[in-house]
């Protein structure tokens, strides 16, 4: 079932669908309404990862196996890929809305905020200097400890709590999804990767740099699309008044 040239492709249409139904939901947390929001924030971050995707797939650092793709491509990346970069983004902030919609303070993430955020630019930080020689291993870690400790020390938003929140529970997402594109339950990994510009620590097949890479990615949409919806003056509904 697996084994197929549309799985990239299918796999994005798999992880969309429930979310984007429940999107357009009258009652609730009616995500729809703050779509402008939304995509003001997931296409610049998707160009920025776009660009660092294309960066390192011309350096041979990673590659995308010809089996599981369309066979439509540009500047060296699948349509699937590109897809990543709408389809994550979106599934993870309706989870952030839709979690801040039924639990709208932080509980246990803001009585540890400020642990979580130390603990992530302590480790980015350390993973850098240890994995210097590796490319993608100290960009990763790197940007990491420095966006974090933009986000905690610098912007200080309300939302930081949320957000590990919202990543924590998106994780069970991202482990059905990278799993598969690393070669969980395949034959062959769709993504493939050059050993050399990583770390060998591994989630089963995942390296364990991409669990980061996207903590950044959806942080980064989060934290745009929270300035889009207070310029906006979009607003979560309260589900007291729902």
């Amino acid at each position: 079932m697996l084994e197929t040239k549309w799985l990239y492709l299918g796999l994005n249409a798999v992880v969309l669908s429930i979310p984007l139904l429940r999107s357009f939901e009258t009652q609730k947390v009616q995500f729809y309404k703050r779509y402008k929001a939304l995509f003001a924030s997931i296409i610049p971050v998707a160009i920025f990862f776009l660009i660092w995707d294309i960066w390192f797939t011309e350096m041979g650092v990673w590659g995308f196996n010809p089996k599981y793709l369309s066979g439509i491509e540009a500047f060296g990346l699948p349509l699937g890929e590109y897809l990543f970069f709408i389809v994550v983004p979106y599934v993870c902030v309706f989870i952030y809305d839709s979690v801040n919609y039924f639990y709208p303070d932080g509980g246990f993430f803001a009585k540890n905020v400020n642990k979580f955020s130390t603990f992530l630019m302590a480790f980015g930080a350390a993973m850098a200097v240890s994995l210097f020689g590796r490319a993608y291993s100290l960009s990763t870690f790197l940007l990491l400890a420095v966006w974090v400790g933009y986000l905690h020390y610098y912007l200080k938003p309300t939302w930081l709590p949320k957000l590990y929140r919202a990543y924590t529970i998106a994780l069970l997402g991202f482990f059905f999804m990278n799993g598969i594109l690393t070669g969980t339950g395949i034959e062959e990994p769709v993504v493939w990767y050059k050993e050399a510009d990583f770390s060998t620590r591994r989630i089963g097949t995942i390296p364990i740099e991409d669990m980061f890479y996207g903590f950044i990615l959806i942080s980064m949409n989060i934290a745009l699309y929270e300035y889009w919806c207070k310029r906006f003056g979009l607003i979560l509904p309260s589900k007291s008044k729902a």
